[in-house]
């Protein structure tokens, strides 16, 4: 490892209590690489001119998104996620565990597992860049607005046509996410598909549908005189304008993850989702 970059937060204390044992920990074990420190909400404007072979991010789910989306297409870099949040269902580890994760990284014992990202496009004239998401992107109403028309077409041909609160196209490692809490199901995070998940649907029969990644998905919403939104990772929100077209499929770009040999997706979903079955379960 000759470089290592850490994200974090700098306004949240509890970031910045953890940093000085991430930075002992990395001497202990790559004492000769260079180190960069990295504001993950400013990351998109971060260059990165020269190679990474690590980034560390340290805090819970929200940072390792917008860290994902704002190092895609410029570099191809291993994430290693280490949990100080709530939930951290997308880190690889807990701030306890350091020690032994960077133990198996100098000695190579790890996966770098790619999941897949979602693009979006729409011809808006001052959102010229392309967006990226790595859990879902989401249209949506204004919270006291009317619901949202939703004409969707998939590979060119009619899908439906439904009134709701609003529409989330989720990738698998964001079938936890809100598609979970909008009714959608959970989707192995390796695997090559794309969910549509209803929000509130007013019209009968409009249920979630699991598409090939290779799906283009298309949408007009019409939201008469509310306003709709596209919000991306929960983060980053753009206004739509009525019977604009938004386009989203699945992006050149991965995320990539770090994943050691005790990974065990069930055990994550069971802790930190299914809490009722810990009373069945001895962990």
């Amino acid at each position: 490892m000759k470089r290592i970059a850490i994200a974090r937060n700098p306004s949240k204390d509890k970031d910045n209590k953890f940093i000085g044992k991430v930075l002992e920990k990395i001497k202990e074990y790559f004492n000769e690489a260079e180190i960069i420190l990295l504001n993950s909400y400013e990351i998109d404007d971060y260059s990165f001119a020269s190679p990474l072979d690590l980034i560390i991010v340290l805090g819970g789910d929200g940072t390792i998104l917008s860290v994902a989306r704002g190092i895609n297409g410029k570099i191809k870099v291993p994430i290693l996620g280490i949990n100080i949040g709530n939930l951290g269902f997308l880190t690889s580890i807990e701030i306890s565990e350091i020690g032994k994760a960077f133990e198996k990284i100098k000695n190579g014992d790890y996966i770098s597992e790619e999941r897949m990202l979602l693009t979006c496009d729409f011809p808006l004239e001052n959102e010229k860049d392309k967006s990226l998401a790595l859990n879902d992107i989401v249209i949506l109403r204004e919270t006291l607005s009317r619901m949202i028309n939703f004409e969707i077409f998939i590979d060119g041909k009619r899908y439906c046509n439904f009134k709701g609160d609003g529409l989330i196209i989720s990738t698998p490692t964001g079938s936890t996410a809100y598609s979970f809490a909008a009714g959608g199901p959970f989707i192995y995070p390796d695997l090559d598909v794309i969910i549509l998940t209803p929000i509130c649907p007013h019209t009968q029969g409009i249920h979630p549908i699991v598409l090939n990644s290779h799906s283009v998905i298309e949408i007009k919403a019409e939201n008469g005189k509310g306003e709709a939104f596209v919000n991306f990772d929960g983060q980053k929100a753009i206004k739509l304008t009525d019977n604009i077209l938004v386009r989203v499929k699945k992006a050149d770009e991965y995320a990539n993850i770090i994943l050691f040999d005790d990974y065990d997706y069930y055990k994550i979903l069971r802790s930190k989702i299914l809490n009722n079955c810990r009373e069945y379960e001895g962990d």
